[in-house]
């Protein structure tokens, strides 16, 4: 039933529905329609109750009730009592997430679809700014340099915004929100040892230079990844340590009351184990700069210019390796593939890997009428990459693109909101494309409110999808060994989603319901299939538009704040996998089944009290059925708790916070490869605030 009325091919019939839904129901809600406030207008029950706000759907301040989409907020409250200890552990908080470690440096999420090793189709932005990049087509976690002590918040929408954020805002959308620095003043030491030599070290000073304000952080992370292991019998070592250190700088500049300049930048160094069985070392250096200017006008209205400059540069070590060894001949035996010519190293020690990004975007923010609001922008961006080993070239491959966009927000009446969102995004002068959003949110009664939103996305392969030529080669002539080529002719993803959503609130507002069923149609779909090749193995992955699959389903999520010492959140979520993936092309065509990777049921819970005597418990529940990590290994289904204890002093000016965190407290369960077991960790915490 839910299925034929998702159906994305008679939006008008579910639309006609829907609104013959409304009105019957409001018809019957026996509160008279006159007492029932618009959501501009503020109660008392709205002055004495969180009512959280967000930008991230529309880039315009929006209440829940007002966004076009499904939203997840995840607080300071809500960090703070979690059992995190970095950043990627939040969205196990998140209905529809799915969170692993691919190994001990890589961390991947991505929302309902295919989570590889570099998960994408996911826009991961800090403060505004994008930190994906083209080189993985992913977002490398241990770079941005954001722990969480420097979070303030965290939204994500859940489903397509590409509306707002561009094409990679496929499937979602995440925002990190960075503490201000005019919040707070003076030192903040936090520290933690545990189980896998876990050493984590962050160290934040807010203060002021002058007539500008800034939060300076030094921080430095480290842990021996996962236990050595065995596969297919064997014993297997695994070599994922890492180690990062980074130094984040946000300084803001008030002239005027119209007027802020933000300014922030960023380094960061890490080393990293990666590999799958066989292990190798990563070196990844990262830098940013970011400006956002904004000018509020007379009218109320706002501009924002924003820009920001993205550069990794990545050096692997690798084993030399000469063609004799990888053949296991030597060039004067008679099986020797190449008569004539001498052996030959094919593989040298070092790969070296850049990846650069500019960004400038200008944005308005207007309210022309009363009940209208907009958002307004254009931007361009230049991606530029570089790698021998990826592209099979040693200059740079770059490309240009522009983007602009509009969101508006009509209040048609005290109960009906209609939000719309466009954006026409163009790259080196190839076919521009729409991505759009229409959304209605129907006021059934002050605390209730449903929405009926539909999208049509496009996501636009990035330069590693279109250009990767992953070869090893004799010389000029001669490729021993082909492993990813891009198809010349890749398109674009295309995405056709629906989502009725309902949102709730009951107790004074104290409790929160959100509810969302959807169904989202993915259509050429980027993956890789393999093909014949003439190389010494004679084939080749292909990176093209191999996939084509729908996923329906439904999230429930729920969060309870009767008082400021208890928390309790909870959500569950159902979603399934139906489509094809092409893995072998023609002669041999082969296709198969997607639906082996839906990670139908996910659950979570997170409960934390406060007693008054200092001391806070935390317990979080993670619940997931079993799958098939894509290009990964099968899971079985697992359940993990974990537990959080803090006590706090308060000595002189300076609070005193000692915890214990225990992560997995029951038996170990694989985290993406099978021989990667997550087993009970032991982490001990200090940290210390003085103003």
């Amino acid at each position: 039933m839910l299925i034929a009325l998702l159906d994305i091919k008679r939006p008008t019939y579910f639309l006609l529905l829907l609104v013959s839904s409304t009105i019957n129901a409001a018809n019957l809600w026996s509160e008279d329609a006159s007492s029932i406030s618009s959501p501009a207008v503020l109660t008392e029950t709205d002055i004495l109750v969180d009512i959280p706000i967000v930008q991230v759907a529309t880039h315009m301040d929006q209440t829940l009730a007002q966004t076009p989409a499904s939203v997840t907020i995840i607080d300071r409250q809500t960090i703070q009592a979690s059992a995190a200890l970095g950043v990627i552990d939040l969205f196990r908080l998140v209905p529809g997430f799915q969170t692993y470690f691919v190994d001990g440096s890589r961390m991947g999420t991505t929302y309902h679809a295919l989570g590889d090793e570099y998960p994408r189709r996911l826009e991961v932005k800090v403060d505004g700014r994008s930190v994906y990049e083209s080189l993985f087509s992913a977002v490398d976690w241990s770079s941005i340099g954001v722990t969480l002590d420097d979070i303030e918040y965290v939204e994500i929408v859940r489903g397509a915004n590409a509306s707002a954020d561009g094409s990679n805002a496929f499937l979602a959308s995440i925002n990190i929100v960075t503490k201000s620095p005019l919040v707070g003043s003076g030192w903040s030491l936090n520290s933690q040892l545990g189980s896998g030599d876990i050493r984590n070290v962050n160290l934040a000073y807010t203060g002021d230079l002058g007539s500008i304000s800034h939060r300076t952080t030094l921080s430095f992370r480290s842990n021996d990844g996962f236990d050595d292991s065995s596969f297919q019998g064997q014993p297997l070592k695994i070599d994922d340590s890492s180690d990062n250190i980074s130094a984040t700088f946000r300084g803001l500049w008030t002239p005027n009351a119209r007027d802020s300049l933000e300014f922030q930048a960023g380094i960061s160094d890490s080393n990293q184990g990666i590999g799958e069985r066989e292990y190798i070392e990563r070196n990844l250096s990262y830098q940013y700069q970011y400006v956002n200017w904004s000018r509020l006008m007379a009218s109320g209205s706002k501009l924002q210019m924003l820009l920001y400059h993205n550069d990794m540069d990545v050096s692997d070590e690798i084993t030399p390796l000469f063609l004799s060894q990888a053949l296991g001949l030597s060039d004067s035996s008679p099986g020797w593939p190449l008569p004539g010519l001498p052996d030959k190293l094919v593989i040298d020690a070092h790969d070296r890997s850049e990846s650069e990004r500019w960004d400038l975007e200008l944005r308005s923010i207007v309210n022309p009428r009363d009940n209208l609001r907009a958002v307004t922008g254009i931007a361009v961006r230049y991606d530029r990459v570089k790698g021998q080993e990826l592209f099979d070239r040693p200059d740079s491959l770059s490309e240009t693109s522009q983007r602009a966009y509009t969101n508006l927000e009509w209040t048609s009446s005290d109960r009906l909101i209609l939000n719309g969102g466009l954006i026409l995004e163009q790259k080196n002068n190839a076919a521009s494309y729409f991505s759009y959003r229409l959304a209605s949110n129907y006021q059934l009664h002050p605390e209730h409110i449903i929405r009926l939103a539909v999208n049509r996305s496009f996501r636009s392969p990035t330069l590693l999808e279109s250009q990767q030529k992953q070869v090893v080669r004799y010389n000029d002539n001669i490729i021993l060994d082909a492993s990813v080529i891009s198809d010349a002719d890749i398109n674009n993803e295309r995405l056709r989603s629906m989502e009725l959503g309902y949102l709730g609130y009951l107790f004074d507002r104290r409790l929160r319901f959100d509810i969302r069923l959807f169904r989202e149609q993915l259509t050429d779909v980027i993956n890789e299939r393999r093909s014949g090749f003439p190389d010494l193995d004679n084939f080749v992955n292909i990176r093209d538009n191999t996939d084509n699959f729908n996923v329906d389903g439904f999230e429930i999520q729920t969060q309870y704040k009767p008082n400021s010492q208890v928390l309790l959140r909870a959500h569950y979520s159902y979603s399934d996998i139906s489509g094809e993936t092409i893995y072998t092309s023609p002669p041999a065509l082969e296709i198969r089944d997607l639906g082996l990777h839906s990670l139908k049921h996910g659950a979570g819970l997170l409960a934390s009290y406060g007693f008054d005597n200092g001391v806070t418990l935390s317990s979080m529940a993670s619940y997931s059925s079993a799958t098939k990590h894509y290009r990964g290994t099968a899971a079985e289904n697992y359940t993990r708790i974990d537990l959080k204890a803090i006590k706090r002093w308060a000595i002189n000016r300076a609070n005193i916070d000692l915890s214990l965190t225990v992560q997995n407290a029951g038996d170990p369960y694989s985290e993406f490869y099978f021989y990667n077991q997550f087993k009970t960790q032991y982490i001990l915490g200090l940290k210390i605030l003085m103003p």
